[in-house]
């Protein structure tokens, strides 16, 4: 047996009723859609993905390079003793610092810092963009 009663809510529900639909609905879409299509400032998306190709490339590398570098040396050691014990930053920060800098390829890890903030932007800047082709336009 199961009882309902109507609360507050379901009153309000049973009240609802659709909006109507303005008649000129679909001539202010379609004008809308039509007046953004003759905007001239287009910019092309292909440079874009070139930029985020390359800096993918070059962080696939440096990422690459920067690994081979550390397990050659006793970087890796150094990295997980410092993750296991972070304590060691505190009581000897000066020291991990200067241990750091021993294994650590500066250049290499600044290589993979800038490709991925130029991924991040170039990824940024396709995702922005309107759907449906690679040809977008940048809205005035």
């Amino acid at each position: 047996m199961h009882h309902h009663e109507l609360d507050d809510i379901d009153r309000l529900f049973a009240r609802l009723e659709r909006a109507p639909v303005p008649d000129d609905l679909t001539a202010r879409v379609l004008a809308s859609t039509v007046a953004r299509a003759g905007n001239a400032n287009v910019v092309l998306a292909w440079p874009w993905i070139v930029a985020g190709l390359a800096a993918l490339g070059g962080l696939m590398v440096a990422g690459y390079e920067l690994g081979v570098s550390l397990a050659t040396s006793d970087g890796l050691e150094l990295v997980t003793a410092i993750f296991e014990d972070l304590g060691l930053l505190a009581t000897a920060p000066g020291d991990v610092l200067a241990a750091l800098n021993e294994v650590v390829p500066w250049t290499l890890l600044a290589v993979a810092a800038i490709s991925a903030a130029l991924l991040i932007l170039c990824a940024g800047n396709l995702v922005s963009r309107e759907p449906g082709s690679l040809r977008t336009r940048r809205l005035a």
